[in-house]
């Protein structure tokens, strides 16, 4: 390893650290109650240098949301793309969010709680990038069904709406289940879903 790939990875550490300090910080206080030199503090840097990786809290708050984000989408791509069975491959999409929101509850509180709409600079970019990303995540789970359908397997119904019908019981799980103070596993949901949605899609269900 050189010293520009020392220098780019040592960057990438520190930023990482920032970023998963400002999340417990953020889920704890709110975006408004948090304050960079809290930030700064938890992650052992000066004020100064949190701002060598971050030009504003907005900032810090924008990329933590974007990137966490991206990494649950990718994380289900990935978990569905190893299975061939079309059955699996819904199970799979589920089970994965629901790992994700229970390895992440703090990230998640702060996403449902929703400081993002009232950020003051950048908010109307940011809901942009954040609907365009979600609306490729539906669409990936769209062609999931879509290929139950080509496959024999579920109803020959409007992909689209399915789609948002899974998406809407997955968040429902989800937001209950960070709503309470004594959770138990979000991953024991995943059965009762994906029979509930199957009850009404799958083909020559009963």
């Amino acid at each position: 390893m050189d010293k520009a790939e020392r220098k780019e990875r040592e960057f990438n550490l520190r930023r990482a650290e920032i970023l998963e300090q400002a999340e417990k910080i953020f889920a704890a206080k709110g975006f408004h109650n948090t304050t960079v030199a809290e930030i700064a503090g938890a992650s052992g840097f000066a004020v100064g240098t949190l701002y060598q990786f971050f030009e504003s809290k907005e900032q810090l708050y924008t990329v933590m949301l974007t990137d966490k984000l991206n990494r649950m989408y990718s994380g289900v791509r990935e978990a569905v793309a190893i299975e061939a069975d079309a059955i699996r491959k819904i199970e799979c999409l589920v089970a994965s969010q629901f790992r994700f929101v229970e390895n992440n509850a703090e990230f998640c509180s702060i996403f449902i709680r929703g400081d993002h709409l009232s950020l003051s600079q950048g908010s109307a970019a940011l809901r942009k990038r954040m609907v365009a990303d979600y609306a490729v995540h539906v669409s990936f789970t769209e062609e999931v069904l879509r290929e139950g359908i080509r496959a024999g397997v579920l109803k020959e119904m409007d992909p689209r709406m399915m789609a948002a019908a899974l998406t809407g019981i997955i968040n429902s799980c989800a937001s209950k289940w960070l709503a309470m103070m004594e959770r138990a596993s979000l991953m024991g949901n995943v059965p009762f879903v994906i029979d509930i949605f199957l009850e009404g899609v799958r083909k020559n269900a009963h």
